[in-house]
């Protein structure tokens, strides 16, 4: 039979010792500790004193020993300050009424990582609120930490939170690519949160922001960070796009016999998606849509021709280009393509900036797919509001990275 002193040197703490030990089952195993040295400190004015007023056992979850589910019982004191009264004294390994060690704590945190709570739950034998807190603590720790300090790129996107038009927003620091902040809600206000939390010396600083053409976060910006500028994303330049070639494509459908419909139907992705993404097949099949019909032939060309601008890489040989496609759309007179460079035109602004800048909200957009995929195996735990947005986008970055 092993010597409690033995057990101690295994278990690893300091300041503790192993006073008994007893083995419940194959797989369980059970330790009474109790602190070294009879000197005492009172937790709040740091007074030295030399006796304690009681004491009582406290039951922990520790990491498992040799396979064997360990539980600690471990001495937890009171004190009588002459200053402060009586007060408890915290424990090394575990935080005030916690259930389980720091070190147990933070390997549920490191599990978290690649499983669902419920999976680290069942492996563990601990509870799903238990796993759960303890992730979250773990997450608002690594917040405290973030260095805000030199961002000068920003980029913001929307992400569904759940069904009913409820979305969280995604701030991203595009230079060194990570969540720095996520916030409920995708009006001004949501921005204004994040504004407040940021600190007005820093938002001095910021330079650009990349987004989508959505009017809420441009006003937002606009208000309180008036030297910055805005960058749309070629991205939603493309989906505005592939909108307005799908409207054209409705209303062609409509326009013609039941008969003849049949060559319409189910051709969304084969127009929207780039000619040398398509398979062998589904290229005959948009060649025999193309000589179907003249109007979606010319709406489908100034589809893929609208990518050629982007992909100048010389900022005045960019907006020429640009301008050229405009005029081409003009001509073409189809009104759903008009209305996309109506749009266009009204933010030419945002999109001369990527001209210039090329940079694009591809990490965001990145992060929000992280983030449907946190949502479907491990829901967000209800948190204070003060603090809840910031754990979403942290916790995806965790799973991410």
């Amino acid at each position: 039979m092993p010597q409690p002193d033995r057990i101690t040197a295994v278990l690893g703490f300091q300041k503790y010792r192993v006073v008994d030990f007893k083995r419940i089952s194959k797989h369980r195993i059970e330790l009474w500790l109790e602190a070294v040295g009879p000197t005492w400190r009172c937790p709040r004015c740091r007074q030295l004193l030399r006796h304690y007023y009681d004491r009582e056992w406290a039951t922990l979850r520790d990491l498992d020993l040799s396979c064997h589910r360990t539980v600690l019982h471990v001495r937890r004191h009171r004190v009588r300050c002459g200053r402060c009264g009586v007060l408890t004294v915290p424990l090394g390994i575990a935080r005030p009424r916690a259930r389980a060690t720091k070190r147990f704590e933070r390997w549920l945190f490191i599990l978290t990582r690649t499983m669902p709570v419920s999976e680290v739950a069942d492996l563990t034998e601990f509870d799903w609120e238990a796993v759960k807190a303890a992730e979250v603590r773990h997450i608002v720790g690594l917040l405290r930490k973030r260095d805000l300090e030199g961002i000068e790129d920003l980029g913001i996107d929307e992400v569904s939170e759940k069904k009913g038009h409820r979305y969280i927003t995604l701030i991203t620091d595009i230079t060194k690519r990570r969540v720095i902040a996520v916030t409920r809600g995708r009006d001004r206000k949501a921005l204004k949160r994040f504004f407040r939390w940021f600190g007005k010396r820093r938002c001095r600083r910021l330079k650009r922001f990349v987004i989508d053409m959505h009017q809420p976060y441009e006003d937002e910006i606009r208000a309180q960070c008036p030297r910055a500028r805005i960058i749309y994303d070629h991205f939603h330049l493309s989906k505005l796009l592939h909108r307005g070639l799908d409207d054209l494509r409705r209303r062609l459908q409509a326009e013609l016999p039941p008969d003849q419909r049949i060559h319409l139907k189910r051709s969304r992705y084969i127009l929207l998606r780039r000619r040398e993404d398509l398979s062998s097949g589904q290229r005959v099949r948009l060649r025999r849509l193309m000589r179907a019909n003249t109007r979606l032939n010319r709406g489908y060309l100034l589809k893929e021709d609208f990518r050629g601008a982007f992909e100048e890489e010389d900022p005045v040989r960019a907006r020429t280009a640009l301008r050229d496609w405009k005029a081409r759309v003009r001509e073409s007179k189809i009104p759903e393509l008009i209305e996309v460079v109506r749009t266009m035109n009204r933010r030419r602004h945002g999109i001369l900036n990527f001209f210039r800048h090329r940079l694009t909200n591809g990490l965001s957009e990145g992060f929000n797919n992280v983030v449907k995929t946190v949502k479907k195996v491990d829901p967000l735990v209800p948190t204070p509001a003060s603090r809840a947005p910031d754990l979403a986008g942290v916790r995806a970055h965790h799973r991410a990275t």
